[in-house]
Formats: C-alpha cells, sequence, structure tokens
C-alpha cells in the first residue's frame, strides 16, 4: 500500500493566450494512503478534473556557506518543516 506526501491538485482551464496548469487544492500529511487521498477528493465535493501527485519521500536540504547540506531532521508535514527551518538556522548562528 503506497503512502507518502500527497497533494491534490485541480486543472484550471487556460485563459486564452495562457498557459494550462494544475493548481494545489490541498496537502495532505504523510502516512495516509493513496486510499485516503482519493477519498479525501471525493469529500471536497468539487467538479473537475483532479489528480493526486505523491511524493515517497521528502529530504530537507539548506544551502550554507555555498554548499548544500542535508538535514537529519525530518518533518511529516510541511508546517512542521517551516517550524523546524528557522529553529535550525537560529542554532547555527548562535554557535
Amino acid at each position: 500500500m503506497p503512502q507518502g506526501f500527497f497533494t491534490i491538485e485541480q486543472w484550471k482551464r487556460p485563459a486564452p493566450r495562457a498557459e494550462a496548469q494544475w493548481i494545489p487544492v490541498e496537502q495532505l500529511r504523510a502516512g495516509l494512503t493513496l486510499s485516503d487521498a482519493m477519498r479525501r477528493v471525493e469529500q471536497m465535493g468539487k467538479a473537475g478534473f483532479f489528480r493526486v501527485q505523491k511524493v515517497q519521500r521528502m529530504i530537507w536540504a539548506e544551502n550554507v556557506d555555498g554548499k548544500v547540506k542535508l538535514r537529519k531532521w525530518q518533518a511529516s508535514r510541511p508546517e512542521t518543516a517551516e517550524r523546524k527551518a528557522p529553529r535550525a538556522a537560529k542554532v547555527r548562528s548562535a554557535s
């Protein structure tokens, strides 16, 4: 059973002379299944054409002094990563 981070996107018809695009409408936390993501699309009750993007693993990296450093901490949702990232920067600048 596939698990990972899921993003539900909706197809938006382009305006004249504009590129067509997929618009993210919801991100689902880690640990949910594809069935959970499909159920969420049904629960939204919106008409339209949707796709579910799955990312199996997110690796967080930071550019420090021109070099990419991989972060050892993990986040199960984007909001957690946003909370951790500023804290990591403060720890580095204090040392």
